[in-house]
């Protein structure tokens, strides 16, 4: 078995009843978790965030045209 390190890029939408968007990315780092399942051939060994990155919400569309 060969051991190798993966970077998955995840996109997460939220709604919130925060009012700071720091307090959403804290809350969803600190208490929340992302699953990634083992596979016949691959056992996930550990997972971790490793960048919280917010993008302007002005140019999120959010599927309106």
């Amino acid at each position: 078995m060969k051991y190798e390190t993966l970077f998955i890029m995840v996109r997460v939408a939220v709604h919130a009843d925060h009012t700071s968007i720091s307090e959403i990315v804290n809350e969803v780092e600190t208490q929340s978790k992302l699953s990634l399942t083992d596979t016949a051939n691959v056992n996930i060994l550990e997972t971790e965030i490793l960048l919280s990155r917010v993008r302007n919400i002005k140019n999120i569309n959010h599927g309106k045209r």
